[in-house]
């Protein structure tokens, strides 16, 4: 199998060469590999038959999810029923010419298999093996199923979003997932430099639960050593006010203010000169303390005039602020195409990677695989000739797009 991708030297293709057998799924590590395709590295994405579930989340955009376009864009398909020897033969050969495996199924599930670690280290003495699970292949976490609310659930993290009084609140965006892709594709990356070095790296693994605790890490140490529960926190932050959500006359804002410097110049926008001289609100700890009281005060003076006044009052004072705004008016808004958010696979528009290399976005390498669209391509790279080839899509050991 060449070492030599398919995909055209681009603009920042530092992996060029570096081959990764994916087989991942959903979400997370899926996310990882885009990035790393993204980059330059022949990502081949193995698949069973019934694909990738990512495939069918909605909404769906000519038959394909946009979940699933977003997380195998720059990729290229195989789909292999691993249930078949001949399959597991495959796969053990793309392995064979992969600098990285990664898979993220169950633990122990991947030995049953056949594809587990030891088997592709026989392969290829030197591939790196990227385990992905949710909560580790330890006693404790080998059992626990994992998506990425309930890791959120499990974490602590639901308890700590919303406000008092209500109910565990969960991130709206899938945070524990794409961070864990982000420390997955930095692992990876981390592990290539090593190995230039001359460092050898044999084995990593993320669980989903750590980077749960790698996005509360202040907040975790401070509730391990007190034994308490952070407070629920709203739109703000306990350890500082104003620093969150208020009410106008027609929408919300967001003020931040934590600093006494900005305090005061809040103060002088509403014109409310007790509040400067109010005991409870002397100090960012005082505040802080009373800061149920404070939003009261503010809010019932915001309550006077509309969202855009406000803004402007307080821009113009030097107080951060902004207009609390939908997703559908960001997306579409000037600062989306400022900042060219947007860059179009198949005619449909894809949030880039937050990167501008040259104040240039990177263009997607190609658009996200049909099920089983490169398998042909893929064995035919391994070496296999074509009434191989021919048997294993016969036997249902393949998979090809039709």
């Amino acid at each position: 199998m060449s070492k030599d991708s398919p995909v055209d030297i681009g603009p920042l293709r530092p992996l060029q060469g570096v081959r990764i057998a994916d087989f991942s799924s959903n979400m997370a590590g899926p996310f990882a590999t885009m990035i790393l395709a993204q980059l330059g590295a022949d990502v081949i994405k193995i698949e069973a038959p019934k694909g990738d579930d990512a495939r069918a989340w909605p909404p769906i955009v000519d038959g394909l999810s946009l979940t699933h376009r977003h997380m195998s864009a720059g990729k290229r398909g195989l789909a292999l029923d691993l249930k078949i020897p001949e399959a597991v033969q495959v796969a053990l050969d793309v392995m064979a010419h992969c600098d990285v495996v990664l898979q993220s199924m169950r633990p122990g599930v991947a030995d049953r298999v056949g594809i587990g670690e030891q088997a592709a280290r026989r392969a290829n003495p030197q591939v790196l093996y990227y385990d992905l699970s949710a909560f580790g292949a330890g006693p404790t976490g080998q059992a626990m199923p994992g998506y990425d609310p309930l890791v959120q659930a499990y974490s602590g993290i639901m308890q700590m979003n919303g406000h008092e009084g209500m109910p565990p609140t969960r991130c709206a965006p899938s945070m524990i997932d794409l961070g864990t892709g982000q420390w997955i594709a930095m692992g990876i990356l981390a592990a290539i430099m090593a190995r230039r070095q001359g460092q050898a790296v044999k084995h990593m693994e993320t669980a989903l639960i750590d980077t749960a605790f790698s996005v509360v890490p202040y907040q975790a140490s401070a509730a391990r050593m007190s034994g308490q529960r952070p407070p629920k926190a709203g739109s703000g932050n306990p350890i500082a006010a104003p620093y969150q959500c208020y009410p106008t006359r027609d929408g919300e804002l967001m003020l931040a203010a934590p600093s006494q410097r900005l305090w005061e110049a809040v103060v002088k926008v509403l014109q409310a000169p007790e509040l400067a001289s109010d005991a409870r609100f002397a100090t960012v700890a005082l505040r802080s303390r009373h800061i149920k009281e404070l939003e009261t005060e503010i809010s019932l003076r915001l309550a006077s005039d509309d969202v855009d006044n406000w803004v402007a009052r307080f821009t113009q004072a030097g107080v951060p602020v902004t207009r609390v705004s939908g997703l559908e008016q960001t997306a579409r808004g000037p600062m989306a195409q400022e900042r060219q958010t947007f860059i179009e696979s198949e005619g449909v528009p894809l949030v880039r990677l937050p990167w501008l290399v040259d104040g240039q976005a990177l263009p997607w390498v190609r658009p996200a695989p049909r099920l089983g669209e490169h398998s042909l391509q893929v064995l035919q790279d391994l070496g296999y000739e074509e009434s191989r080839r021919n048997a294993l899509v016969a036997s249902g050991a393949v998979l090809c797009a039709t």
